[in-house]
């Protein structure tokens, strides 16, 4: 029998998805809805696959997927989300997860995905293909102009948005200060504004960046 932990912090879809999983004779499945609770029973014997929500408060699923890696290399993660993951899918990956469950999957769907992920098998959704063919962000502003963010100027305005200096930024992406300096610059120019904070606003009114990238 597979043992599966599920992260959810609403109730309603963890347990929902919980009943699903445990009609199935070959799964076992735990439910949390945090993820402090998460880590506490990381403690006990591993599961064979983590469930985790994208969109927490307090530790995020980017986040609790670094700690779960941190404390089990070899760890199975699928990421639940009803999001789109295009501009961190390439982190995600690099983090370790080996797949993506939808939260707009049938019962049989869901079912199919987590049987393929307990088998060593990738997972993702069919009409999240195309959008991740190019990672890129392409949004219009109100004047009309298509505006597109390459997924590397992302990550940094989603750094700036969590109060990183531009010094900070370099150091964890491995770049000089000048180059941190010429992407903001280009960010800038793309979205029209003349400071850090009227970026990040902008950007959150036209959702380049979500509100739990920036915790």
């Amino acid at each position: 029998m597979y043992r599966i932990l599920l992260i959810d912090d609403h109730a309603i879809v963890g347990e929902g998805t919980k009943r699903v999983l445990e009609d199935e004779p070959d799964f076992y499945c735990d439910y949390v809805s945090t993820g402090e609770e998460a880590l506490k029973r990381l403690t006990d014997n591993p599961y064979d696959l983590y469930i985790v929500d994208l969109n927490m408060p307090e530790i995020n699923g980017i986040e609790l997927t670094q700690k779960i890696k941190a404390q089990e290399a070899d760890a199975k993660i699928v990421i639940y989300t009803g999001y789109d993951t295009t501009t961190y899918f390439n982190k995600l990956i690099q983090l370790g997860v080996v797949g993506f469950l939808s939260k707009t999957f049938t019962n049989a769907q869901l079912v199919a995905a987590v049987y393929a992920a307990v088998n060593d098998l990738a997972v993702i959704p069919e009409d999240w293909l195309d959008q991740l063919s190019r990672m890129n962000r392409d949004v219009q502003l109100e004047t009309g102009r298509q505006v597109q963010l390459t997924a590397i100027e992302h990550e940094v305005l989603v750094k700036v948005g969590r109060g990183l200096t531009n010094d900070q930024i370099s150091l964890q992406m491995s770049v000089s200060r000048r180059t941190v300096e010429r992407y903001l610059t280009k960010i800038f120019q793309k979205l029209n504004v003349t400071s850090r904070a009227d970026a990040i606003s902008v950007s959150k009114d036209l959702g380049l960046i979500a509100e739990f990238e920036l915790k």
